[in-house]
């Protein structure tokens, strides 16, 4: 590979350390999203003369020219996914041709995934008698990372066979709860013939629309509270331990790490745990009501220990934390508001004395 192109996927892939929407990198079972926009790809590839020992030659570059790309995914589970997409390759004067990508897709982590599959790319230099199509496989690496509420940042790249890589990075800004404005630069590199690729490289933007997936549920009516906001959580149904109710740590929408606002009361959870070694403690996991049963009961256990990982980490021995997660069944506010919901994504901390 040349080191143009093992440059681009370096930078490609170091944006997505730090950091559509662009490429879908988590989902749920069911949900999917569809891709339609434009890009503008500039072509060049070398053309050396007949005799064996010359190296001199000159390059045709084909000028920029709009192009259609679009695409879709559906998540088959929660953890994998098929996707699909085409991209035009046509430019000014020199070429045509296109690009046709299918790939499976698994989730890593909430905003990175690895996905490998087959890259149909072909094309045509007439001035160069130039037809070919490369049949690729391909791995590759997509991530993403969020800017605040209002957009996010993903690149994703791959290496493939026929000496190709690809690359792409840019932005996504949000419409809406489904819709995304997307910008980026693409490349992709591939074999021609003796060792000498072919390129193509451009901006594009389009729009991206998802669907499916968990649908909100009915919220559980809970009357507001009359006069003081809620101090107190449920009590555990099940009395076999002595536990008094300690304190709340609250988490954001979908977040398994605390807010950063709740420092005060993890280092009082860890001052009583200190002050009183003879004791142990009850952490009970909660979330608000969007998503399905099996997803919240996993995002209630991930709070739960994270919190419980904060207390090892800081002296506190496991044995003395029980530990126990009820997903979004356990509301102590409404969920019809962001304000009640904000306060049903907790961890309660119960004391056993």
């Amino acid at each position: 590979m040349k080191k143009s192109v093992a440059l681009g996927i370096m930078m490609a892939l170091a944006v997505s350390a730090v950091a559509s929407a662009a490429p879908m990198t988590s989902w749920e079972k069911g949900e999917g999203q569809v891709d339609l926009g434009a890009w503008w790809p500039k072509s060049k590839v070398s053309a050396y003369h007949a005799s064996p020992t010359s190296k001199r030659g000159h390059n045709h570059v084909g000028k920029s020219k709009a192009n259609f790309y679009g695409g879709m995914f559906y998540g088959f589970t929660d953890k994998l996914g098929l996707e699909y997409s085409f991209h035009g390759l046509n430019t000014k004067e020199l070429n045509k041709g296109n690009e046709h990508e299918i790939n499976l897709v698994y989730s890593l982590a909430k905003n990175l995934a690895v996905y490998g599959g087959y890259n149909r790319i072909k094309y045509e230099y007439r001035n160069v008698d130039v037809n070919e199509t490369n049949n690729v496989a391909q791995l590759g690496l997509i991530a993403k990372a969020p800017l605040g509420n209002v957009a996010d940042i993903y690149a994703r790249g791959a290496l493939g066979t026929k000496d190709t890589a690809l690359w792409e990075a840019g932005m996504a800004f949000k419409l809406g709860k489904d819709f995304d404005l997307n910008a980026g630069y693409r490349y992709i590199s591939t074999e021609r013939d003796d060792h000498r690729n072919i390129k193509f490289r451009g901006i594009l933007a389009g729009l991206s629309y998802r669907f499916g997936g968990h649908k909100k549920a009915e919220p559980v009516y809970v009357p507001e509270p009359v006069a003081e906001p809620v101090a107190v959580a449920e009590p555990v149904p099940e009395h076999v331990w002595n536990d008094y109710y300690l304190d709340s740590i609250h988490f954001g929408f979908d977040e398994d790490q605390p807010l950063a606002s709740e420092q005060a009361k993890i280092d009082n959870f860890l001052q009583v745990a200190k002050d009183y070694p003879d004791t142990s403690f009850k952490l009970i996991g909660n979330t608000d009501s969007y998503g399905t049963n099996e997803y919240n009961d996993d995002l209630s256990k991930r709070r739960v220990d994270n919190i419980a990982a904060i207390a090892t980490n800081n002296g506190v021995a496991a044995d003395r934390l029980n530990l126990d997660y009820k997903g979004k069944t356990n509301p102590v506010d409404t969920n019809e508001t962001d304000a009640g919901r904000a306060n049903n994504r907790r961890v309660d901390i119960y004391h056993h004395k």
